[in-house]
């Protein structure tokens, strides 16, 4: 514990000693990689999927769409390559100016730059993959300090791994893989160093060298970063909690000047987590450092801090990084005030995902939504299957062996065979309803559904020119909506039916679709304001799914869009009352803070 005590009271002196070029260098380099890289890449991606004409990209039509397009296939790989070797600048430039800055010399950040770019072109080709796939490995761990603009889809959708964790099965095997992941990325933590040193070397070489640097000190490394980055984080939620304290205090007893006090907290706020976001960045590439030698021992630097004098260019970098700090900081001001008067607050449509609420019933049964539809949501979504009579069944499953205990396909079964068959869950139990009973059922309570048409390889071709024929009159009636996961679902409604709202499904966002949609229903974990805001501007809404977590309820609310699907709409109608109903500007504050982004720098709004 000693040890522990004595390495963390080193690394933090060893940041105070050059804080404000680190704080500067972490800023510039966000500020170039969030600003103008980042972004050109994703202009690059949207104009070459246009230009091949392809409507939209997400990983359920990846492989068919690269098949079909074989120049756009070749055009996203030198795209990926370059964003490999974006990247490995990244994280080698950092490394580099931090190995400059402890050492004193004289090279200038163009210099490093360039330096850096050379070794990026003498570095062998499978080195630099190998590079790329570390960075992926030690996602999961290090999300505050690899959240990269470069890197920023490069997630697993939250609905995948809930259907992994749902498998008790599989729960060995995703341990072991974690597990598996973490041992690798400490046991390879001088990777990049290496590669910087010696960029030619055979790949077999650099991972020989890496596996022998870290040899019976795995959980070494592991305690410092572990120390580290809570001790740090320790320190921001402490200091959020006063900021939180103190303006729920002048909500009570200021309230002439609680905005005021609140846009100076959230002012504070922004240049507090660029100054902790940089300590945590420099404290753990320390390690990485530490761990390859080559800088001075820790103890060494602190002493020779302590008898260096400051100079007047030391001071000069200071005044220029604070300056910078309270520019970048200044600069959304004008937001902060907006938002803290609630002017960006636009309702979003609260929707009750299956028609349940907190397991009140059977997914998708009349029971259910008579329930739900007492707490008036704004809609009911629900899914509907063609059956083997072509008429419409409410299920979201093609098979009724998790809710009705029957092994068969609903394609299977004709619809007087399945609304004869019991569904059970949540304790509940209801009969299979036909769409035309659910249908008349939410008419009857006056609530409006949001009808999710499934599709499967046994659907006839007629089945959406049915569904119109029987259905248009009476969705346009009562402001029914429909979306669907299937791309040529949508257009063919749009095409026969253009009056009908028709909202395409995407569980993964890669680039900004181009298509006849009103709208688009985005999987809550990749969805982000760029995307809103893109579709915002072509007049399409988005709706986020499946929400069902406090916290990205809120970063939802944050990120304005116009409905959140969930199966919590209980807890949702809480949060968006909370937030919009004349909240606290303490409140506010807590929510904003909350959204503060990583590596990036950027802040969702």
């Amino acid at each position: 514990m000693r040890r522990l005590t004595s390495f963390l009271r080193a690394n933090y002196r060893l940041f105070r000693q050059h804080w404000s070029v680190y704080l500067l260098l972490l800023v510039m380099t966000n500020l170039i990689i969030g600003s103008l890289v980042a972004p050109l890449f994703t202009w690059l991606v949207e104009r070459l999927v246009a230009l091949n004409g392809v409507t939209y990209l997400t990983y359920t039509n990846l492989v068919p769409v690269m098949m079909r397009h074989p120049l756009l296939l070749i055009s996203l790989l030198i795209i990926l390559v370059l964003i490999c070797a974006a990247v490995y600048l990244q994280m080698t430039f950092l490394l580099r100016s931090m190995r400059h800055i402890q050492k004193q010399t004289q090279e200038t950040y163009w210099m490093i730059f360039k330096e850096t770019v050379r070794g990026l072109v003498a570095l062998r080709p499978t080195t630099m993959l190998v590079g790329l796939l570390y960075f992926l490995l030690i996602l999961p761990f290090g999300q505050v300090l690899f959240k990269s603009a470069l890197l920023s889809k490069v997630t697993v959708p939250d609905f995948i791994i809930q259907d992994m964790w749902s498998s008790p099965k599989i729960w060995v095997p995703i341990i072991l893989v974690y597990a598996s992941a973490l041992v690798l990325s400490i046991r390879l933590i001088t990777f990049l160093p290496e590669t910087i040193a010696h960029p030619k070397a055979q790949l077999r070489t650099t991972l020989k060298h890496c596996w022998q640097a870290t040899q019976y000190q795995a959980w070494r490394i592991f305690l410092k970063g572990f120390v580290l980055t809570t001790s740090v984080a320790i320190v921001g939620v402490g200091f959020r909690l006063i900021l939180f304290a103190s303006q729920r205090y002048y909500d009570q007893h200021l309230p002439h000047q609680a905005l005021f006090l609140a846009i100076l907290n959230l002012f504070i706020l922004e240049i507090v987590s660029q100054i902790l976001l940089a300590l945590t960045v420099v404290l753990v590439l320390q390690i990485v450092l530490n761990q390859y030698g080559e800088v001075p021992a820790m103890a060494t630097v602190v002493r020779q801090s302590k008898v260096k004098k400051r100079t007047n260019l030391t001071i000069l970098r200071q005044i220029g990084t604070i300056g910078l700090i309270v520019i970048v900081a200044g600069g959304v001001a004008l937001y902060n005030y907006v938002y803290l008067e609630g002017m960006l607050d636009d309702q979003p449509a609260l929707i009750s995902h299956r028609g349940v609420d907190d397991g009140n019933g059977v997914q998708n049964t009349i029971p259910a939504l008579e329930k739900t539809a007492q707490e008036e949501p704004d809609y009911v979504e629900m899914d509907v299957h063609e059956t083997k009579d072509q008429q419409f069944v409410v299920m979201h499953d093609d098979n009724l062996k998790h809710l009705a205990g029957v092994d068969r396909g609903v394609h299977d079964m004709t619809l007087a065979e399945l609304t004869a068959l019991t569904v059970r869950e949540n304790g509940h139990s209801a009969k299979v309803a036909s769409f035309d009973q659910y249908l008349a059922a939410a008419e009857k309570h006056h609530q409006k559904l949001l009808v999710e048409i499934k599709t499967t390889n046994e659907d006839s071709p007629q089945m959406v020119q049915h569904f119109i024929d029987k259905y248009e009159k009476r969705l346009l009636k009562n402001h029914n909506r429909i979306h669907s996961l299937s791309y040529l679902i949508v257009a063919e409604i749009k095409q026969k039916a253009p009056q009908l709202f028709v909202s395409f499904i995407l569980p993964y966002n890669i680039t900004f679709p181009q298509t006849p949609a009103n709208g688009y229903t985005m999987e809550a974990t990749t969805l982000d304001s760029d995307f809103v805001g893109q579709a915002h501007g072509k007049g399409q809404t988005v709706y986020a799914w499946t929400v069902n977590d406090e916290d990205v309820m809120q970063r939802m609310l944050f990120t304005s869009v116009d409905g959140i699907i969930t199966d919590q709409l209980s807890t949702l109608k809480e949060v968006v009352k909370e937030n919009n109903d004349h909240p606290s500007y303490a409140t506010r504050l807590s929510i904003y803070s909350s959204q503060l982004a990583g590596f990036n720098g950027d802040v969702e709004n």
